[in-house]
């Protein structure tokens, strides 16, 4: 028995839960046994939990303010699934990745009991995407990439890292900057000798987000850089109507200002809102708009499948299934999401869905919200965390980004609110 408390299990589960988040980046890189990182994170996980609670019994279930909103969107999915006129088998591929997220996103808070514990954690959450940024920088640089990402006017492509999609990855960027930024600013602060090394990979991080020329990822990186100034609050809240008036002026024409492909890029952003709903034979006639009308159509599919079942949904997964049914105009191919993670949510998991997401967001950001008055480093952490989730909240207003695996790595930036105070409480010098 001495041995295995030597084990120091719940150092295990960190690890296990480390190797999880570590994977998101990875994809299917460097696959084992024709199986990606995901999948072998995920069954890793599962033996840690089940040899934890076989050496730790009764089983304890730790308190988390969160778990009922966490249930509630578990329940959501299954009532989605059960319903679903389409595919049950994809409704059940839905609940397993929403439910890897949502138990690590408790894992995170549950699960550390020191320092130690803590900074792996942390580590991972900063390196993975700086490593993932690093190799996306050189992508881009070397224009490595097929020809519909290639930047018009240079040799770069767009981003896309190991994702592969420069839309999806300029998302996971969006939910690990606010982290290296507020680390950062807590290495800086401290004096720490690591502060430079996180300082660059910020900065890469920060290059790779310009170069996804994702539109909705810059709009997302706006507001979470937006969220972070007011809830730093003082003088850095004056801010934030820097940071507004210059959105404004970019859409009210200042991207004409803006030299380069960036102008161009941005001065299109505002065909998402304004493309005609027309034939996709018309809209191939009008090249400068037809990645705008398609982005409509796919959206307009949405709604309306959204509105075939209000309640419950299509069922998870069942986008692409579903979407002949509503398609028109000769648009009848699914792009496999409506390009708003909100309608999407709808359309699939209906009302009820949608509503236990939002709340479940809410809660997380209110917890986070929470600490933002407490110690230096949970404060830092509290504005790296709100920054976190309305980063990826206003991007998903145009991208859907619960694919790839991707919501774990938000789901554990936002599972630190409740590890944090804990182990900060159980120890000094953090």
């Amino acid at each position: 028995m001495n041995l295995v408390r030597g084990l120091r299990l719940p150092g295990v589960l960190v690890c296990a839960v480390c190797y999880v988040i570590a994977a998101v980046p990875a994809q299917d890189y460097l696959m084992i046994a024709g199986r990606s990182h995901s999948q072998l994170a995920t069954v890793l996980l599962g033996v840690a939990l089940i040899v934890h609670w076989a050496l730790h019994r009764p089983i304890v279930v730790p308190h988390d303010e969160t778990l009922w909103a966490r249930l509630a969107v578990l329940t959501a999915l299954v009532l989605a699934t059960g319903w679903s006129a389409y595919s049950w088998q994809n409704g059940i591929d839905e609940i397993r990745r929403w439910g890897l997220a949502l138990g690590i996103g408790y894992l995170v808070a549950v699960v550390p009991q020191s320092r130690r514990d803590l900074i792996a954690i942390v580590a991972v959450l900063c390196l993975a995407p700086i490593v993932a940024a690093g190799y996306a920088l050189v992508q881009s640089m070397r224009g490595i990439g097929p020809a519909a990402f290639a930047i018009a006017g240079t040799g770069f492509t767009r981003a896309n890292g190991t994702i592969g999609q420069p839309n999806s990855f300029a998302g996971y960027i969006n939910g690990a900057w606010p982290l290296l930024l507020g680390v950062t600013v807590w290495g800086h602060r401290t004096q720490a000798r690591w502060r430079w090394p996180v300082s660059a990979g910020l900065v890469v991080c920060g290059l790779v987000l310009l170069l996804s020329f994702s539109r909705g990822g810059w709009f997302g990186a706006c507001a979470g850089v937006l969220a972070m100034l007011v809830v730093a609050g003082g003088l850095w809240r004056r801010l934030a109507l820097v940071v507004v008036v210059s959105v404004v002026l970019v859409f009210a024409g200042g991207w004409r200002l803006i030299p380069g492909p960036i102008g161009v890029r941005l001065g299109t952003a505002s065909q998402v809102f304004t493309a005609p709903r027309i034939a996709r034979d018309e809209a191939q006639q009008r090249p400068d708009i037809y990645a705008a009308v398609e982005r409509a159509m796919q959206f307009d599919a949405g709604v309306s499948l959204w509105q075939t079942s209000p309640l419950l949904g299509i069922g998870p997964g069942s986008y692409t299934l579903a979407y002949p049914d509503v398609a028109y105009n000769g648009w009848w191919i699914s792009r496999g999401h409506a390009h708003n993670a909100y309608v999407q949510i709808a359309a699939e998991q209906g009302v009820i869905g949608l509503c236990a997401y939002i709340v479940l967001v809410w809660v997380s950001v209110r917890r986070a919200y929470a600490l933002h008055r407490s110690n230096p480093f949970p404060r830092a952490i509290a504005i790296a965390l709100c920054g976190t989730a309305i980063a990826v909240a206003a991007h998903e207003c145009f991208e859907y980004l619960q694919v790839n695996y991707l919501p774990i790595h938000v789901a554990a930036v936002m599972g630190l609110a409740g590890a944090v105070p804990r182990v900060c409480a159980a120890e000094e010098g953090i």
